[in-house]
């Protein structure tokens, strides 16, 4: 009850104060606030205001527009707000706990207003918004929209709910860009907001998604609801006409006219119509045999209902060849006439060309559709063709070009020309007829008259005649149709000359007499001959045939004696007589069994032939024609044992084996059965079955064959299968460059069928003939290795492939599973030439007209044969042979030929614009000169045997020649040249490095102490015939000493060599050779010897190592004069072990063992084990100071001893440090083998050093 009170009292107050007091109006503000959310509305205002003087309160306007207090002063009226109220600070805050869309989503609105006046002092405004998502949307008529083209569609998109309000966007699928839509917002969440879009869809729009896109802000950043409609347009037809538009098709052809047709929904049928006429409703109307009516306008239409029709037209172009039509198909005219004779063409497309030919001139042609001929003549009469041509390309053809032509025979009134007879030289056979035709040219016109005669006695009769027209029919000619014949042609304008002939009357070959068919001799019978004669025109000519093969002079078994006699009208009678007579006859005239057999005399001439026949039966006595007597099978097999003859009258059979008198006959058990046949030509042959073969069916069997004549006894031996016997006659069938035929007789297979040959064969030297020249036969070396050609069962057989021209020996040997045979007989043959070699290289000068010709290496005896270009009589200038060169070629080296061409001069031919003068004449110019061009010339090399093999041609070269000075230096001598060359510019190379250091180790000699020394460095180079003085070189720098005696032993060079080459103990002998394992080296042809003699020290106690280890070294030429000889590497070295010297630092030399047996091969450092390496630890190092020189030790003391031996020079004292610093230890190699000499022995050789307190002796052999 109080509380009612005193808020009216407090509203009255307010309310009169609002008039008075100043009012102050905040702008509204939005928040956003979701379900069961906590959200303040802040008030606040600067002034403080008392709650007497002020009132305060919060109201709201909700859905609907509906306004309610909430709170006034410090008093909320809903249990879910709370109040902040503090006016004394200007704070008056609303809290709305548990937010909810139904009661706080609206405008919220805070006021204080003055007591009593009511007057507004502060205002502010919140548009609370309790956000809520919309719900998914919605579209209509559906997914799928069926619209109709251009007609109107609309398209809705709606959504339920949402706070606030969502925004509805359309997007046409593939577009980001919103399209324009009216939109109908729903203003609370359980009414829908809409969009609607309108469209006007076109056929391109068919199939179109339109996407609809929802939002508002209650939904989480990136989220969007869509959905999509897709239209369905139905379209009008749209026709389209083909394959192509227009259509070109060629008559006779078929047309396809295609309609296609896009329309939606789809149409089943068209309709074709021409002319407003219906003719077809398929989507193809195919018109067969196109006509040229058939060609126009086409018009297809299709119709889907939708109201609207669609329709596309075509044109239909109907190609065709020319037609040309020509007035009239003859035109008659006079001479001197001129005519004009039009065609007309008719084409699509239009004709390309129009021309006029003639025929039988096939140089006349005239363009264009009117032929026009001025001053007409006899020879302008003939038929004329218009021929227009046109290019018609139809579709889906290639390009075409047609032909359309028309002929008119243009007729000149003119007498006829001379007359000619066809054919011209008529040969006919007796009862055959002949016709013969007469035509005159010029022809005439009109029309002439032909007239035949004949030759009577020799004259012609114009008074009588044959026969009228142009052709003169003999039906059936004899000898006395045979003569001359004329005829002529004439018309009203006159008559031509004569045409005549002669008619020859052949008869073909017809006996007189005919030889007996069948005629019976006996052998022995003499002097038998037959005869047949014939006649003929013109004459036959006779052959003899002995079983249809021509009997030949040859096998000296017949002779042949013609006769031929010339009778009337060219007729000719030939009697032939065969005589059975010959060298090779018994008695030269006896009739032997080979006689028989069937003869035929043929006789020929040029109309045909006639042969007769006799079929001559010899009685002799039975003749063995089988190849072996004996066969051959194994037990249990079938045996057939053949007895093969030739016999007339027919002879009878008798089998018996072994001593048993009694005949064979077929046995009961099946044991022997016994055949006998004949081939009805005289040949018998009885067959002897042995069934299941035994071991005492084996041996001999009899075969008593007897006839009228003679009774004969053939044994056959029954054998079991075994190696085949050896081939025999072996000679060679055929022979070409690379293949040669042979040919043998094969021995008995030993009864197996399967037998191989194998032939063997080999090279031989090629034996001298005439295409070989003399050296080439020496120097082909015979190879002893046989090769081996599988025959098979070929005979002959080709054994290939061979070299060509080669000689090759051959044999052959037959093999089978039960062995091989022996061979055969050897026969030697060389293959033929295949290629002829062309020359190296050819010139030719013209000033000394010398031809130079280089020919390789060959053996085959040729000449060359030297062309030139001639300019002769005739008008092109051609290829002459000028010389033939004979040549003497060699197998082994190039050949070279220089020869003089005399006979090469060409006669000049007269140009114009060009004169000799001073009575010159055009012969005998040489070819050089001629017309100011140069010569050509070629050569070529031929057979001397047979010019007509050659090889192919080379080209002169025009200019002096070289030839001679290249064919001087052969390819291997060129080679050896170019290598001595480099040798000699390395041996320059090292000789500076020798002299530059050698320079140097001068200068240091020249400032070191004096040594002594026992004895002085004679000279290193060695006179002929003589010992080689020792050389000393420096070693290091201890040995210095020996430097200051270098011109003291220069100086003592000849003593010392008479010391050197007689000193006893050392046996030296300059001429004595050395014998090496495998070698044998003269004594004059030693390379070099080092020696190592006393020891020289720096001081004069000796006791030093390196005193007493001081090499001497010495370079030994060669003794005799010929130095080019050259022997390979023999390195022998010698060590003494208890020197604490390393061969390998100072040396260079790579032996180990000192005193080894010999002979001995030096061992590795792995095989003297710490020794070894102890010794090389134990060296001066001062001793690795020195300047190398060719002949100075060389110094290495970090080399390993096997990569020493591996160098090619490792044993040779004198070489440059260069050589040593190549040895790679990944590049070693295997060390060569060394020999070392024990010290008796190398006292016995006699190669050490002199007063040497430790003697060694160190051999080399450098190449």
């Amino acid at each position: 009850m109080d509380y009612t009170v005193k808020s009216f009292n407090f509203n009255t107050a307010f309310l009169l104060l609002a008039f008075a007091a100043v009012c102050v109006v905040g702008g509204d503000e939005s928040l956003d606030t979701r379900e069961g959310e906590d959200v303040t509305l802040k008030c606040r205002f600067n002034e403080q205001h008392s709650t007497t003087e002020f009132s305060y309160y919060w109201a709201r306007w909700t859905v609907g527009n509906k306004f309610e207090n909430v709170a006034i002063g410090n008093i909320q009226l809903n249990t879910n707000y709370r109040l902040d109220f503090r006016p004394d600070r200007g704070i008056y805050d609303l809290l709305i706990k548990n937010a909810s869309y139904s009661r706080d989503n609206g405008r919220f609105e805070c006021r204080v207003k003055a007591v009593g006046t009511g007057a507004d002092v502060h205002q502010e405004y919140y548009n609370v918004t309790v956000l809520t998502p919309p719900q998914s949307p919605q579209v209509a008529p559906g997914n799928i929209a069926i619209a109709t083209e251009d007609k109107r569609q609309e398209l809705t998109c709606s959504s339920i709910g949402g706070s606030p309000d969502p925004t509805i966007t359309w997007y046409r699928e593939g577009s980001s860009q919103p399209i324009q839509a009216a939109t109908n917002r729903g203003g609370s969440k359980d009414l829908q907001t809409t969009s609607t879009l309108i469209v006007t869809p076109r056929r391109d729009d068919d199939g179109v998604t339109y996407r609809c896109v929802v939002w508002n802000r209650a939904m989480p950043e990136g989220q969007r609801l869509e959905t999509t409609v897709t239209l369905s347009v139905n379209y009008y037809p749209r026709v389209e006409v083909g394959p192509e538009n227009p259509l070109r098709v060629e008559r006779d052809s078929t047309a396809k006219l295609e309609c296609f047709v896009d329309a939606k929904p789809k149409v089943s049928t068209v309709r074709w119509t021409r002319n407003g006429r219906f003719i077809s409703s398929s989507m193809t109307h195919t018109i067969h045999r196109v006509s040229v009516q058939d060609a126009g306008k086409y018009a297809c239409s299709a119709d889907n209902g939708l109201g609207r029709v669609g329709e596309q037209e075509m044109n239909l172009d109907v190609l065709y060849p020319p037609v040309v039509v020509i007035e009239s198909k003859t035109r008659e005219a006079e001479e001197r006439e001129t005519i004009n004779i039009r065609c007309n063409v008719t084409s699509n497309p239009p004709p390309v060309t129009i021309e006029w030919l003639k025929e039988g001139s096939p140089e006349f042609r005239f363009s264009g559709d009117v032929l026009t001929l001025r001053d007409v003549k006899a020879e302008n009469a003939g038929t004329y063709i218009c021929r227009a041509v046109n290019i018609l390309m139809p579709h889906g053809g290639k390009r075409l070009e047609r032909i359309g032509n028309a002929t008119v025979a243009l007729l000149v009134r003119h007498r006829p020309g001379r007359a000619f007879i066809t054919p011209s030289k008529p040969v006919v056979h007796v009862g055959n007829g002949v016709t013969l035709t007469c035509s005159a040219n010029p022809p005439g016109w009109p029309v002439p008259q032909f007239r035949w005669f004949r030759d009577i006695e020799g004259e012609v009769s114009p008074q009588t005649v044959l026969a009228q027209g142009s052709q003169y029919v003999i039906p059936r000619a004899h000898l006395g149709s045979e003569g001359r014949y004329h005829c002529h042609a004439a018309n009203e304008l006159g008559h031509g000359d004569m045409a005549t002939i002669v008619l020859e009357v052949h008869q073909p070959p017809q006996f007189l007499a005919k030889l007996q068919q069948h005629m019976t001799k006996r052998v022995g019978d003499y002097n038998y001959n037959v005869t047949c004669s014939a006649k003929g025109k013109p004459r036959p000519e006779i052959i003899w045939l002995k079983n249809g093969k021509e009997i030949t002079p040859e096998p000296n078994l017949y002779e042949v004696i013609t006769d031929p006699v010339e009778g009337p009208n060219g007729m000719v009678t030939v009697h032939s007589t065969l005589r059975f007579h010959g060298r090779s006859r018994p008695n030269e005239n006896q009739l032997i069994p080979g006689d028989r057999g069937l003869y035929t005399c043929l006789f020929e001439n040029e109309v045909s032939t006639a042969n007769s026949s006799m079929h001559l039966r010899i009685e002799h006595e039975p003749i063995v024609l089988h190849q072996y007597n004996k066969v051959a099978y194994d037990i249990r097999e079938t045996a057939e044992v053949v007895c093969k003859v030739q016999a007339y009258p027919k002879p009878e059979f008798q089998w018996q084996f072994a001593n048993n008198p009694a005949t064979l006959s077929m046995s009961a058990d099946g044991h022997y059965e016994i055949n006998t046949t004949t081939d009805n030509n005289d040949v018998y042959t009885s067959v002897l079955k042995i069934h299941r073969l035994g071991h005492e069916d084996y041996g001999d069997y009899h075969c008593r064959v007897a006839n009228s004549l003679e009774t004969i006894r053939v044994t056959i031996r029954l054998q079991p299968k075994g190696p085949p016997e050896k081939p025999i006659n072996l000679q060679a069938a055929d022979v070409g460059p690379n293949y040669a035929s042979l040919l043998w007789d094969p021995g008995f297979d030993g009864g197996l069928s399967n037998t191989k040959f194998f032939v063997s064969y080999r090279k031989v030297a090629v034996p001298h003939d005439d295409q070989v020249i003399g050296d080439c036969g020496s120097m082909a070396i015979s190879s002893s290795e046989w090769m081996e050609f599988d025959c098979h069962r070929d005979i002959p057989c080709s054994v290939t492939p061979l070299e060509q021209h080669q000689s090759y020996v051959f044999k052959v040997k037959a093999l089978n599973t039960k062995g091989n045979s022996e061979y055969s007989n050897e026969i030697a043959t060389t293959t033929k030439v295949s290629k002829i070699p062309t020359p190296l290289h050819v010139t030719f000068d013209p000033n000394s007209r010398v031809l130079a010709i280089n020919v390789g290496a060959t053996c085959l005896s040729v000449m060359a044969i030297v062309e030139s270009v001639v300019n002769g009589d005739t008008l092109q200038p051609a290829w002459q042979i000028v010389e033939s060169i004979p040549l003497q070629v060699s197998g082994s080296a190039p050949t070279y030929k220089e020869t003089v061409i005399e006979h090469l001069v060409t006669p000049r031919r007269s140009t114009s614009g060009r004169s000799l003068g001073g009575g010159a004449t055009d012969d005998d110019l040489p070819l050089a000169l001629s017309d100011e061009l140069q010569p050509k010339v070629r050569v070529k090399l031929c057979l001397r045997q047979d010019h007509q093999r050659c090889g192919d041609y080379t080209e002169a070269k025009i200019g002096p020649s070289y030839i001679e000075q290249q064919a001087a230096i052969a390819t291997p001598t060129l080679i050896a040249i170019i290598v001595s060359c480099v040798v000699f510019a390395l041996f320059v190379g090292l000789l500076l490095m020798f002299c530059r250091c050698k320079r140097n180790q001068s200068k240091k000699s020249a400032a070191a102490k004096d040594y002594e020394m026992d004895s002085v460095r004679p000279s290193i180079v060695a006179q002929q015939n003589q010992a080689p003085p020792p050389y000393y070189p420096a070693s290091g720098l201890e040995n210095k000493a020996l430097e200051h005696s270098m011109d003291l032993a220069l100086a003592m060079e000849d003593q010392k060599n008479a010391v050197y080459a007689t000193q006893n103990g050392y046996g030296y002998h300059p001429n004595a050779g050395l014998q090496v394992p495998g070698h044998t080296i003269p004594g004059n042809e030693w390379v070099n010897i080092g020696y190592m003699d006393n020891s020289y020290s720096n001081s004069n106690n000796g006791g030093s190592v390196n005193s007493q280890d001081s090499l001497w070294q010495m370079k030994m030429s060669a003794a005799a004069s010929n130095t080019a000889n050259l022997v390979p590497s023999h390195n022998f070295v010698e060590r003494q072990p208890s020197y604490g010297y390393d061969p390998l630092t100072h040396g260079g030399y790579g032996a180990v063992d000192d005193y080894a047996p010999y002979p001995h091969l030096t061992t590795t450092p792995s095989q003297h084990g710490d020794d070894y390496h102890n010794i090389r630890n134990s060296q001066n190092p001062s001793r690795q100071e020195y300047c190398s020189d060719p002949y100075a030790a060389v110094h290495k003391p970090k080399k390993r001893l096997d990569q020493h031996l591996d160098s090619p020079y490792h044993d040779v004292s004198g070489l440059p440090d260069p050589y040593m610093e190549q040895m790679e230890p990944e590049d070693a190699k295997p060390p060569p083998q060394h020999m070392s000499l024990s010290y008796d022995e190398s006292l016995e050789s006699g190669y050490s050093t002199p007063n040497s307190r430790n003697r060694r002796v160190i051999r080399e052999i450098i190449v």
